[in-house]
């Protein structure tokens, strides 16, 4: 039979590493069941909350020498960034409503907030002329992705929600109780009990603190991964508890709209004891091969893995739990600022810091999530994704926060377009008389513009909505009207190979925009058309 795991690469592992720190739990320290802790949080469908996510890189200013005072300035901006999410409501997994802060660098703050159902998000952004509005009915999701919407047309029995989350919570025991109980303790780990203000009211609760630097974090993924080595009944076991799972739940795979790969019967079809098997032997070689990986690292990579899993890294992590082994309130910390700054070569850095903070109340509770409500005033998010950069500038008061930060910082009303020489597709072209032409609809459709052609005059109409200019061309001619103004060009309007071109240099100062050839090296050279609107 096929084998469905293979060998993970050094990047996965790493990965890997991160993943299993963040969600560390422990075995039963000081009377406090922190296995139960965590299957409970996985299971909490409704709460209100307050949550913060900060990275903070920390920039080698030295080795951007040359880089102009605007770049600098923007790389600063964004190498503090903080998202405050305040008057969380999760109502279930589909009803949530917030308010936010995006928090750039000390000065620039954009207000936002979410209201989300089922069926519809709608987003408000401080500037915003007006909402965002996305359907997330799965025939228009698959539109926006580019899916054929024929793909949603089956229709497919729907699951009861109830029915569903009770299956959600097998899976969690059944998974939780060997992924989860196979945790080791970290080295460093202390529980106390303290009075923490959550929503403003004094809670008692008790405070678990875990501090790991570089060093201890690989020990104890070794020693985690060794440990589910070690538990092969528990892996058999937890397999065998999914796979009964979801053989007595046939309408999963009906809603999935696939076929029950656990369903017996059928001609040549392995039975259920085979596939239960290959399973179970499937996950158990992928973590036996996870293992040699993390040998193998040592011993190929030691050099690395020790600059990375040193004490220069370290993991800070408070959870605060009540008495009905529900998180309360949870702050993590990693940081890693390396004793010698090696050379990157791009986006030097001395190191970075991401910080996780978040308080939670009324949890699995009656919440009521704020109802998203959409106009048509309202600009949905599929035509926004697909707007030019000037179009989206539009969409902001030119006097916001978020206006400036978009235009003036991130520059998302520039424009580029490049042609290689040599390129076979469209090319630019350089005539005898050393005037560089380019494809005129390539270019139009490019920039945003539409063109259009006249029967009656024969003529080709240019509008570009950036810079509301009309220019209209003949074929042959070397006249041109620009904004009804007669203009000549250097060069007429040509067709080569089906494909209209017009004068570059023209074309750009019709459009205020540049032009130039660059030499890339003895053999390759490009052309550029650059503007911001």
């Amino acid at each position: 039979m096929r084998r469905f795991f293979a060998r993970p690469s050094k990047l996965i592992v790493l990965l890997l590493v991160f993943t299993l720190v963040f969600v560390a739990g422990c075995q039963s320290i000081s009377n406090l069941d922190f296995n139960t802790v965590l299957k409970n949080s996985l299971k909490v469908e409704s709460s209100e909350s307050k949550q913060s996510v900060e990275l903070k890189l920390l920039l080698d200013e030295a080795a951007y020498d040359g880089l102009s005072k605007e770049d600098l300035a923007l790389m600063k901006l964004v190498s503090s960034l903080k998202l405050q999410f305040d008057n969380v409501k999760m109502q279930d997994s589909s009803h949530v409503s917030f308010d936010g802060s995006l928090i750039l660098g000390d000065t620039t703050s954009i207000k936002f907030s979410l209201k989300m159902s089922d069926t519809l998000a709608v987003m408000e952004l401080e500037g915003a002329k007006h909402p965002f509005v996305l359907d997330l009915t799965s025939e228009s999701l698959l539109g926006l992705t580019g899916m054929p919407i024929e793909a949603a047309a089956t229709e497919v029995p729907a699951i009861d929600e109830e029915a569903l989350t009770a299956l959600g919570h097998d899976m969690i025991d059944t998974i939780g109780t060997y992924v989860i109980q196979n945790l080791p303790n970290p080295d460093r780990i202390q529980v106390k009990s303290v009075n923490e203000a959550i929503n403003g009211s004094s809670t008692s609760l008790m405070q678990v603190h875990i501090d790991l630097n570089g060093t201890e974090i690989w020990a104890w993924v070794k020693k985690y991964v060794d440990a589910l080595i070690a538990d092969r009944a528990g892996l058999d076991q937890m397999v065998a508890g999914v796979f009964e799972i979801l053989k007595s739940n046939p309408d999963l795979w009906a809603a999935f709209g696939t076929v029950n790969p656990l369903e017996e019967g059928g001609l040549d079809a392995p039975k259920y004891e085979e596939v239960l098997k290959e399973a179970t032997d499937g996950f158990a070689l992928l973590l036996t091969e996870l293992q040699g990986e993390l040998k193998r690292l040592e011993e190929e990579d030691k050099e690395t893995l020790d600059q990375i899993f040193s004490k220069d890294l370290t993991i800070k992590a408070d959870v605060y739990v009540d008495n009905k082994l529900d998180i309360r309130k949870q702050a993590y910390e990693l940081s890693y600022v390396p004793t010698e700054v090696p050379e990157y070569g791009i986006l030097p850095l001395k190191g970075l810091t991401i910080k996780v903070e978040s308080e939670s109340w009324n949890v699995n509770g009656e919440v009521k999530a704020e109802a998203p409500i959409a106009s048509k005033s309202d600009i949905p998010a599929d035509k926004l994704f697909g707007m030019q950069g000037y179009q989206v500038l539009k969409q902001f008061d030119e006097k916001s926060t978020i206006y400036d930060l978009l235009k003036n910082k991130l520059h998302i009303g520039k424009q580029n377009i490049t042609w290689y020489s040599g390129q076979s597709y469209n090319p630019a072209i350089v005539t005898a008389s050393n005037i560089t032409i380019i494809p005129l609809r390539d270019t139009v459709e490019q920039l945003g513009g539409v063109i259009t052609y006249d029967k009656k005059t024969k003529g080709l109409k240019v509008f570009d909505d950036a810079t509301k200019t009309t220019i209209t061309v003949k074929l042959g001619s070397d006249i041109a009207f620009v904004n009804g103004k007669k203009v000549k060009w250097s060069f007429p309007v040509t067709v080569i190979d089906g494909v209209t071109y017009v004068p570059a240099r023209n074309f750009a100062s019709a459009l205020k925009a540049k032009i130039g050839w660059e030499k890339l090296d003895d053999d390759l050279k490009i052309f550029t058309f650059d503007r911001e609107v």
